[in-house]
């Protein structure tokens, strides 16, 4: 048992020495927690209560089985010594829950079920884990716009993610064919643009385009995402909100047609997919309702960092219109460029006001008008991410190659819908952030890396899982791990992690490829892009010298 589980754990820990002795738990257990310990005792009761029926009592130190001793400095390292007696896991309190999910990976992989099976003795290997991780930010986005993502859905992703010791969950709540939070000065907002009649099938860019015929919608009520924000920090995880602007704004400028460039042309919440030049209008009565909809936003989540998007956002629509051009005038600007570095800087000091960071997709360095604590989320490759770290701005790593999980898996044809063609496990575990980069000097800027889990094609929760895992495994590792192996290695300590999954239930594609009931059908795959690429990369790394999309990008029908 020592061998097996000990050498299954994921992410791998900096430091492990193996021990001979065994230790069992059994009703009750005792557990000594320090007040500064609280929080990832009360995550080890509930979930171990639940899922092996041992009762856990509070006790003192000398007495109990499990001891969870905090330590002054802050940061996310761990101790974990088991011997034939009891546990102890220190370190400071978010590296304590990691301890605990640590802990988890050594006991039966049964403790991941709901509840408890029978005849299972609930044992631990001996041994000392001396554990930290290489990055601080190690983040999963799910897209809950183009196919949106029921509370209880969230709830368990933010489960795997603690499992794999990721700590951030970057939510897209809003999106051309969707918004997604309640925010109560503008209810048109779940009134109207959280709902769409149809979705086009595959990667549909135009209305006229086949589609499914079945209305699509849902939304979070903002005590859904109070619930989803505190049962992730128990968890040691961060929600990070994104508000997309200026573009990517149709659903929005759908329900409130005043806050779009042409408020006389009506628009409906899209059905299809591809950039639309929908965006925000840039003027006085706009941006206040904008800050309006962000101070309901930021009473919600207390995360550091808002995520405002800034992405492929083309200007054509503040250029031609007579009202915008007018209020440039008025303020000075003499481009809709310049007017993007004055919308960015607006809003970038419009959260530094209120304690927080404004973090964006890398067009926006581009713009500039960031404030000094801004960061940039590198999608199009690491070139907009080595111009902003440069800067001296912060970066996090989420590049299309290999952090886009909506690609797929294997260039097999039974494999599910997916946006192209593909990026495999052995990509992502391969993947070496720091490979690329071209000035090393700057790499401190760096705080981690992100997945992506785009769901234009992505159309349910087991649809989502499959494309996630085990890639996310794969990336909790290069996060979190800085004494790697191996990919052989680690796909053969993944075979056997795996098992962890089954008892929770994730519906993670298999090594040696998709069971049956997860093969793409020819009905699926019908409208099916299947994207080069090779040829998606090389016109990123073009693209990622400027801001604007280029024009062959944009969905043929566009409306404000």
């Amino acid at each position: 048992m020592s061998d097996l589980q000990l050498s299954t754990i994921v992410p791998l820990p900096w430091r492990v020495e193996e021990r001979p002795e065994i230790l069992t738990l059994k009703s009750p257990v005792g557990v000594a927690a320090d007040e500064r310990a609280s929080g990832a005792a009360q995550l080890l009761r509930i979930e171990l209560e639940r899922s092996t029926g041992l009762r856990l009592e509070s006790t003192d130190a000398e007495g109990a089985q499990i001891v969870l001793r905090s330590e002054e400095e802050d940061g996310e390292r761990y101790r974990l010594e088991i011997d034939a007696r009891r546990i102890v896991i220190s370190g400071p309190p978010a590296g304590l829950v990691h301890g605990v999910y640590t802990l988890r990976q050594l006991l039966p992989a049964a403790n991941w079920r709901a509840a408890p099976l029978p005849n299972v003795e609930w044992s631990a290997p001996a041994c000392l884990i001396e554990d930290r991780p290489r990055f601080g930010w190690r983040g999963c986005m799910i897209d809950t716009a183009r196919h949106f993502a029921a509370k209880h859905t969230i709830l368990r992703f933010i489960d795997l993610l603690a499992m794999h010791h990721m700590n951030r969950m970057h939510l897209h709540l809003s999106d051309d064919q969707g918004w997604r939070v309640e925010i109560k000065a503008f209810p048109k907002l779940t009134e109207i643009a959280s709902h769409r009649p149809h979705t086009g099938l595959g990667f549909a860019t135009s209305p006229k385009d086949p589609h499914d015929g079945t209305p699509h919608g849902g939304y979070y009520t903002q005590d859904d995402l109070r619930e989803i924000v505190a049962y992730a920090a128990l968890r040691g995880i961060t929600v990070v909100p994104e508000i997309d602007l200026p573009g990517h704004a149709r659903a929005l400028v759908a329900a409130y047609p005043e806050f779009g460039c042409n408020p006389a042309q009506k628009v409906e919440v899209a059905t299809y997919f591809g950039i639309s030049s929908d965006l925000v209008n840039p003027l006085p009565h706009t941006i206040a309702a904008l800050e309006t909809i962000l101070e309901e936003l930021l009473a919600i989540f207390p995360s550091p960092w808002i995520h405002l998007g800034g992405d492929e956002a083309p200007l054509d629509p503040w250029r031609n219109s007579p009202e915008i051009r007018a209020h440039m005038a008025a303020l000075g600007v003499e481009s809709a460029e310049a007017m993007r570095t004055w919308f960015t800087a607006h809003f970038a000091k419009f959260l530094a006001d209120r304690g927080r960071r404004l973090i964006g997709w890398d067009e926006i360095i581009h713009y500039g008008g960031l404030t000094p604590g801004s960061a940039i989320m590198s999608w199009r490759g690491e070139k907009g991410g080595m111009k902003a770290a440069a800067a001296g701005y912060d970066v996090v790593l989420a590049p299309v190659f290999p952090t886009y999980f909506d690609y797929a898996q294997d260039d097999g044809p039974d494999e599910p819908l997916a946006i192209g063609q593909s990026v495999t496990l052995e990509d992502v575990y391969t993947y070496e952030p720091a490979a690329r980069w071209e000035d090393k000097s700057t790499f401190h800027h760096v705080l981690g890396v992100q997945c992506q889990l785009w769901r234009e094609v992505i159309l349910d929760e087991a649809h989502l899982e499959y494309m996630a895992f085990p890639r996310l495994c794969a990336l909790a590792e290069v996060g979190w791990s800085e004494r790697r192996e191996p990919f052989s290695a680690f796909r053969e300590r993944l075979a056997r992690h795996l098992e962890r999954l089954d008892h929770y239930g994730v519906n993670y594609r298999p090594l040696e490829g998709p069971r049956p009931w997860q093969k793409g059908g020819t009905g699926r795959k019908a409208y099916q892009p299947r994207f080069n690429l090779k040829e998606a990369l090389a016109h990123l790394d073009r693209w990622a010298e400027s801001g604007e999309p280029p024009a062959e990008h944009l969905s043929q029908e566009s409306g404000a």
